[in-house]
């Protein structure tokens, strides 16, 4: 008999390791992980997640194909995310999510979607009350 799986601790768990390799330098092999963890995340978030951890795990893939040089494939899980945000979407999550079009964008060399995306990720981020989530997504957006 397979032991149940606990879809929600690995999607976490995965999503966390990605950033851990964004964060850091990384070899040819850690850029492979990185996607394979970026999708293992979105596969178990598919199974236990609602509308808002979907946007984010197609947000994560999205960021991980931008950081390995994976432009085109960066642009389809970043129009994914932004077709997935609910329309009750905290204000940082919209402004993320921007965001992640606008480095999937410079990833393509699109500089007009690049700026349209940084302008709407920075209106968005005008109507969040938390100054820590406010900090957090500019810092994002600064690293585009």
């Amino acid at each position: 008999m397979m032991a149940e799986i606990d879809h929600r601790s690995i999607a976490i768990s995965t999503y966390n390791e990605c950033w851990k390799l964004l964060e850091s330098a990384r070899s040819a092999e850690d850029d492979r992980n990185l996607l394979s963890l970026a999708f293992t995340s979105r596969y178990h978030w598919l199974r236990v997640g609602g509308a808002q951890q979907w946007a984010l795990s197609d947000w994560m893939v999205s960021r991980c194909a931008a950081a390995v040089g994976e432009g085109s494939l960066s642009v389809q899980f970043a129009t994914s995310s932004l077709d997935a945000l609910p329309d009750n979407a905290p204000a940082w999550m919209r402004a993320s999510l921007h965001e992640g079009m606008a480095r999937a964008c410079a990833a393509v060399g699109d500089r007009e979607g690049r700026a349209a995306h940084i302008a709407k990720a920075r209106a968005a981020l005008e109507s969040e009350q938390s100054l820590e989530d406010r900090e957090l997504i500019e810092s994002q957006i600064a690293t585009v």
